[in-house]
């Protein structure tokens, strides 16, 4: 099936191809008009150049582009550029190289540069255009130049820079769900040989997305707020350096994964305990009489509490300097940044309130739990600083060779505490020793997971690249880079259990009957080696290196280092300047790594992800008319990191994470076209097919499909002793890779004596894709095609511009992910879905001066 789409898909787009070429090589012999598409430089390869001369698969959007389309977001950037994928809880995938998790410890496959200065968010991608010169989204490993979690691609985002000449611009808009914003930025001189820039951007949606009929806030309100300043310098003739600082802010319902996040199952009314870790403390919705709204309406929620989102503590320093010794240019680039996030929200999802009792039958008898709480939440940190430093040396010979090279350094700190809690119960705030049956640490906050883990990183890399051209339109292009990565850390976890569980183990260690049903206990021990202390854990290998906490749970110490070559060769090929031809290969490298801050996996360690990929492709413009780009590529993907959900304790339910490294191959095409066929009009498109299947992954149990019942499941033939099956991952895709992605969109001008009108359009069609490695439906995004219009006013001296614009027309409901839960005992199991965006109209004016 696979194979037939990617034949007929081939041929529609090589027809399509071959028809926009006809037309344009027919306009170049009839004497068509000058050049009509815009030439972008980029810098894709650390020197400008043209995009149409970089021997590399790479989409560019300049400023005006991103207000043209209306691509103000992460989301956008994604939805509109071929063999792109994001999620909302911060991951991007390319071409299928992408990570599954945010756990402290593992690496993006997608490497964000701001300025030249590595990031560990793609936050910075959605920074307001009025600030950003260019978006540079690079395609395939970028093992030599950027080298650090590049393995999918590189993104860059490079800032508007201070200018000799006074400007500037001042923006707002206004649009429904409350939406409005303003916007700043100033630049020109000091003085001779000194410039500045300074602006600012705020930001509110006072209506959420997501509406809650409970006495909790909307989901996805937002406020924020962003200050950007740079002075910049020429010391002497030939250097010249910037420094810069940037401040984000948030206080909002948008956070980080929770975004948009929809359980659309029936509350589970009938269980005594919840799922998975949820298992450590009552269902909060055991016999509870409200129905959950998102069953009927997923932009519906009723909750007693607001998601949150909060960026605190952000600064961002960025100081680059570059000196021209004639010869060649030397720069140096540094850069920290340093912020808190917390986002929590309500995991019972319910608008349930006041305290209730349970009571419960256990293999030792009937009791009843009193005064059990409702109100349970999720709670995640990051608390992160980084900083980097690089020196590079670039030729400026016009001669047959021209080459770079450089030095990195990275050091980044991170901790990041998350777990759940149940609000009001005393109870889970005392517990007992699990060992002893006195008292234990207590636990203000009432936790009943918690974990943590801390994170140091220490990474140096060496890299240079060389063109030079053989013929004169025949180039070899050559590199490599060497890294080291050294990690040390440590993973903290810690379970307090009030449930029926917690009553059969205690009363079959000896604690008296009468008291054992309102009792908590510290429960980490139980949970993670199946015994009251300690000793258990030291008799297990897999967990010889824990040790006790003073103030509750279990810790380890984590380390890990690597080293790597990675690199590229290639030919280019340009007999004209209207061609480009190139073959390539690129080997890519992403560290190895852990799951920490997970709940102590029993297998936390994963080893480094490698790619080759081998690419041809080709960039041709004809009559000044037609842009036609195209790649075809084959990766040989080894060790990709793939996090899966286990049972640490069939007693209990808790549930933990498996790291493992699966092999994959992963290849496509992606062609990229512009046309201008008459004056005035522009017509774009882009196609991408995906083949992406793992060769490696035997055999594991979907938690959520145990017996391996769903549609997609790859059963072996093997029964375990409770009626699991484990399955074979051998064939499955790998997670956010649709198979077919088309994105079409046009835009006209209407010239008047006042201004000019520009009416545009886009649609996007993403085709199903898998979030995970299970291959179950309940996984699955299910296909969409969004679209948007927009209309722009512009005066004659370009002073002015007025933007109406209308987001997702048809109000398309585009499931981001979708993940499903183990089944509960009344049968119903946890579906979660993150939503897309639903229409959004509004008005932006933009002045100048």
């Amino acid at each position: 099936m696979r194979n037939s789409l990617l034949m007929r898909s081939a041929l529609v787009a090589g027809v399509s191809a071959v028809a926009l070429a006809s037309a344009g090589s027919a306009m170049a012999q009839a004497g068509a008009a000058p050049f009509m598409i815009e030439e972008l430089v980029v810098t894709a390869e650390k020197r400008e150049a043209s995009l149409q001369d970089v021997p590399v698969a790479i989409t560019a959007y300049t400023s005006e582009k991103r207000d043209l389309l209306g691509v103000a977001t992460v989301e956008d950037l994604a939805r509109v550029s071929p063999s792109m994928a994001y999620t909302n809880n911060d991951r991007i995938s390319i071409r299928g190289f992408g990570r599954l998790t945010n756990s402290i410890g593992t690496d993006p496959s997608v490497a964000l540069y701001s300025d030249g200065i590595f990031s560990n968010s793609m936050s910075d991608a959605s920074t307001p255009s009025l600030f950003i010169e260019r978006t540079e989204i690079l395609r395939g490993p970028q093992g030599t130049l950027y080298g650090r979690n590049s393995i999918g691609g590189a993104m860059n985002i490079i800032s508007k820079r201070p200018t000799d000449i006074f400007n500037g611009e001042v923006r707002a808009s206004v649009g429904n769900y409350g939406t409005w914003t303003t916007q700043a930025l100033l630049r020109g001189p000091i003085t001779d040989g000194l410039r500045y820039s300074i602006g600012g951007s705020l930001e509110r949606r006072d209506e959420g997305y997501i509406h809650n009929n409970g006495p909790g806030g909307d989901t996805s309100a937002v406020k924020r707020y962003l200050i950007d300043a740079q002075i910049e310098a020429d010391l002497g003739e030939n250097i010249t350096a910037r420094l810069s600082y940037r401040k984000i802010d948030w206080d909002d319902s948008y956070g980080v994964g929770n975004i948009h996040e929809a359980v659309v199952s029936p509350y589970d009314t009938t269980s005594v305990v919840g799922l998975g870790n949820s298992a450590l403390y009552y269902n909060p919705t055991l016999g509870f009489a409200g129905v959950n709204p998102s069953t009927a309406d997923r932009y519906t929620i009723a909750m007693n509490d607001t998601m949150e989102g909060k960026l605190s503590d952000h600064h961002r320093l960025n100081f680059d300097m570059t000196w021209d010794l004639g010869w060649a240019s030397l720069k140096y680039i540094a850069g920290y940044q340093a912020y808190v996030y917390n986002t929590n929200g309500d995991e019972d999802r319910s608008s349930r309130a006041g305290l209730f009792n349970v009571s419960s039958v256990t293999p030792f008898g009937a009791y009843t739990a009193s005064n059990v709480s409702p109100r349970e939440r999720f709670f995640y940190q990051e608390k992160q600083k980084w900083w980097s430093n690089e020196i590079n040396l670039s030729s400026n010979s016009d001669g047959p060779l021209s080459w770079i090279g450089g030095i990195y350094q990275y050091h980044q700190e991170y901790s990041q505490p998350q777990g759940l809690r149940v609000l009001g119960d005393p109870t889970v705030q005392n517990p007992i020793n699990l060992a002893t049956g006195g008292p234990a640490a207590p636990n203000p906050n009432g936790n009943y997971l918690l974990v943590d883990g801390t994170l140091q990183v220490d990474s140096y890399a060496a890299f240079a690249q060389i063109e030079y051209k053989l013929t004169e339109s025949l180039t070899l292009q050559a590199g490599l880079r060497y890294t080291t990565d050294d990690k040390t850390g440590t993973d903290f976890a810690r379970y307090v259990s009030r449930s029926p569980t917690t009553t059969t183990v205690l009363r079959s260690g000896g604690v008296p009957l009468a008291a054992a049903g309102d009792l908590a206990v510290d429960f980490t021990t139980f949970v993670v080696c199946g015994g009251p202390t300690i000793a258990t854990c030291l008799a297990n290998p897999l967990y010889s290196n824990l040790t006790q906490v003073a103030t509750g749970g279990l810790s380890r110490k984590m380390a890990a280092d690597y080293q790597a070559w990675s690199g590229t060769i290639g030919l280019q090929w340009q007999p004209d300047s209207d061609t480009n031809g190139y073959a390539r290969y690129s080997r890519g490298y992403k560290s190895g790594g852990w799951i920490a801050s997970n709940g102590l996996s029993p297998s936390p360690y994963a080893d480094p992800e490698y790619v080759d990929n081998y690419e041809i492709g080709l960039k041709k413009t004809f009559g000044g008319r037609v842009q036609v780009n195209s790649s075809i590529f084959y990766a040989d993907y080894k060790g990709f990191q793939a996090p899966l959900t286990v049972v640490l304790n069939s007693t209990t339910g808790s549930t933990g994470t498996q790291f493992l490294n699966l092999d994959s191959i992963n290849w496509g095409l992606e062609l990229e076209v512009q046309w201008a066929p008459i004056e005035n009009l522009s017509i774009f498109g882009s196609y991408a097919y995906l083949n992406t299947e793992l060769q490696t992954g035997c055999c594991f149990v979907d938690t959520a499909d145990a017996k391996a019942l769903k549609a997609g499941a790859r059963p072996t033939g093997v029964v375990l002793p409770n009626g699991s099956r484990p399955q074979t991952l051998v064939g499955n895709q790998l997670p956010l890779t649709p198979e077919n992605k088309f994105n079409l969109g046009a835009n006209y001008t209407f010239d008047f004596d006042a201004g000019s009108l520009t009416l545009g359009a886009t649609a996007t069609y993403t085709g199903d894709q898998q979030v995970t490695i299970f291959a179950q439906d309940g996984y699955t995004s299910p296909s969409n095609t969004v679209a948007d219009v927009r209309a722009l006013w512009k005066d004659t001296a370009d002073r002015f511009t007025i933007i109406g614009y209308v987001k997702n027309v048809t109000d398309e409901v585009a499931i981001q992910s979708s993940t499903i839960g183990s089944p509960s005992s009344s049968g119903n199991q946890r579906q979660t879905q993150k939503l897309n965006f639903p229409r959004t109209y509004g008005v932006e004016v933009q002045y100048r001066f």
